[in-house]
């Protein structure tokens, strides 16, 4: 069987697809801790404005969707790559062959320019 010539695309996207979960899994952990950070300094006293939390718990919100949304777009991505059509272009051509074959038989047992032989 010959290799599926998408096979790199495929490659290339499903390392794109787990990069970017990495890196937004990575900015949540962050806004995450940086949100407890600054929760423990405003109970102690630091001059934390509610707006900052409220727009830094937005941020974990949208991190959280897009991972959501990721993860989604990779089990369809990898369900497609698993069961998507891989083309065995040795079957392909034979079966063309055999086709063609039997047109050219058809072809040869009438005349095919709409005159008459002789």
């Amino acid at each position: 069987m010959v290799q599926n010539p998408l096979t790199p695309q495929i490659e290339k996207t499903a390392d794109l697809l787990r990069s970017l979960q990495d890196s937004i899994h990575r900015l949540r952990n962050e806004a995450e801790a940086l949100r407890e950070q600054l929760e423990g300094e405003q109970e102690v006293g630091g001059d934390i404005s509610r707006p900052q939390l409220a727009k830094l718990e937005g941020l974990i919100r949208d991190c959280q969707k897009v991972e959501k949304t990721l993860v989604a777009q990779s089990s369809q991505f990898t369900s497609l790559a698993e069961s998507g059509p891989s083309l065995d272009l040795d079957t392909l051509r034979g079966d063309l062959r055999c086709r063609l074959a039997s047109l050219r038989a058809c072809c040869d047992e009438r005349d095919v320019s709409g005159g008459t032989a002789g």
